[in-house]
């Protein structure tokens, strides 16, 4: 990982809430639609969402089962084998994540990793596995946005981190995330969660801080 410098740890409030209220609108949209996805319907959803996304280009994205010209693991199988781990994050909150004290969640991440590199199959990066922005966009997605933020080339270059290529760095780049919140709030003297604009105070802090890191 290479040294990296604040996101928001600098940001007035009013800045932070610009932000995030400039957050690119097909995004939000595309996280409304997500989020009131019923269960049955969430694998179809989650592959339409990550193509948009492009998600695990160059590489060829699984699909659901119903749509699937490939073979298993589908989509559906896939969001299966990440319950439990994302059961285990149901409590999990960015702004106070530790990996030494949050021992379940870390072997969940570790888990997530390891299920959700299999969004792609084949194509000529990483043998045909998906990467850190395929993965970290998926767990976003798949906890609701819990577990944030994803973490393409905006939100990289943002925090000053280089490419992750595995589940320790990625649960690096979330710590180095948790500190730039908790840096943001003792500067704010207030709760991230308190400070987020208006008709945004339901989102998940995960969603939220890629929201003011990620595209306008």
């Amino acid at each position: 990982m290479e040294e990296h410098m604040p996101g928001i740890a600098l940001d007035s409030v009013a800045i932070f809430q610009r932000k995030v209220s400039t957050f690119s609108a097909s995004y939000i949209a595309d996280w409304r639609d997500w989020i009131s996805t019923p269960p049955h319907a969430k694998p179809a959803r989650l592959g339409k969402i990550l193509r948009k996304w492009q998600a695990c280009r160059p590489n060829t994205m699984r699909r659901d089962e119903l749509s699937a010209g490939h073979e298993p693991p589908y989509l559906d199988d896939l969001i299966a084998q990440a319950a439990p781990h994302v059961e285990v994050l149901s409590t999990f909150d960015i702004a106070q994540f530790s990996p030494i004290g949050d021992r379940a969640y870390v072997l969940a991440l570790d888990a997530l990793w390891n299920v959700f590199e299999h969004l792609s199959y084949e194509g000529r990066a990483r043998a045909g596995l998906a990467g850190s922005v395929g993965i970290s966009k998926a767990v976003m997605l798949i906890t609701d946005g819990r577990v944030g933020p994803a973490f393409d080339s905006e939100v990289r270059s943002a925090l000053k981190i280089g490419k992750i290529s595995n589940a320790s760095e990625w649960q690096n780049a979330l710590l180095r995330v948790s500190e730039d919140i908790q840096a943001f709030e003792k500067e704010a003297g207030l709760a991230f969660s308190t400070a987020k604009p208006p008709g945004f105070e339901a989102l998940e802090n995960g969603r939220v801080y890629d929201m003011a890191l990620g595209p306008r």
